[in-house]
């Protein structure tokens, strides 16, 4: 799996760290590690509001690769701390974003594109641009009509010239299948993106070719944040920057 890979390519660096802090708010996941890096990743509860999180003992002070494992698991609180863990190592030295995810990949009117995850703002502006946009999101009650249910990315998703997914499918382990149906360019976007290079250059270098993620400026106020239960728009104002790897082929 590649979450799997992921874990592996920075298990020494994870190996070295503590943990600072962990916050789980109910949209984002926050993690502060003792070297200040700070990472995020959307709190994936699957429709179940307030989920309990069974681990024995405080998170302060485990080792981040303790944390990051979580990834691996069916839980879907420590899978979210597992990936803000990853995140926390990987946007510290990821390049400033230079261009948005809709202009590189170039999107027009010949364009079919599939988003996997409802970002309303975005899927906006891609469908003023597109021929079409076919949004599957899994939690459908909390979304506009029109938008369609995950399932129905088995038989749309390759039909898609372009295709946004979001990163919490890192979170849930659909990451693998979803770039299995993908036929067109595909890029990872959102504050649970991990800014992992590698997936570029040789783990799926096939089918991804931009990560669009955050880097995290300010971790004392991005925290707040989440412990407030804000949502996105409240820390892309100020506390993050936008971060980027993008596929120059």
């Amino acid at each position: 799996m590649i979450v799997q890979k992921l874990i592996a390519s920075i298990e020494s660096k994870l190996s070295r760290l503590t943990v600072k802090k962990v916050v789980i708010g109910l949209r984002y996941t926050c993690v502060l590690l003792s070297d200040d890096s700070c990472g995020l990743a959307a709190t994936l509860d699957e429709g179940r509001c307030c989920n309990i999180f069974n681990w024995s003992g405080p998170l302060a002070g485990r080792s981040a690769l303790d944390l990051a494992r979580g990834l691996m698991t069916a839980d879907s609180v420590a899978s979210s701390i597992g990936l803000a863990t990853v995140n926390a190592v990987l946007s510290q030295n990821a390049p400033l974003q230079g261009i948005e995810p809709i202009e590189f990949l170039g999107i027009n009117k010949s364009d079919v594109v599939g988003m996997v995850g409802n970002i309303a703002p975005l899927a906006k502006h891609i469908a003023e641009r597109a021929h079409e946009l076919l949004v599957f999101e899994r939690n459908l009650s909390q979304h506009s009509n029109g938008v369609l249910p995950d399932w129905a990315a088995e038989w749309e998703l390759p039909r898609c010239s372009a295709v946004f997914i979001t990163g919490t499918a890192f979170t849930n382990k659909t990451i693998d299948h979803l770039l299995d149906l993908c036929t067109g360019r595909v890029v990872i976007i959102g504050p649970s993106t991990p800014l992992w290079s590698d997936l570029l250059n040789g783990v799926d270098s096939k089918r991804v070719a931009g990560l669009f993620g955050v880097r995290v400026s300010d971790p004392e106020l991005v925290s707040q944040i989440v412990s407030e239960g804000g949502s996105t728009q409240s820390f892309l104002k100020e506390g993050t920057v936008k971060a980027a790897f993008v596929s120059l082929r």
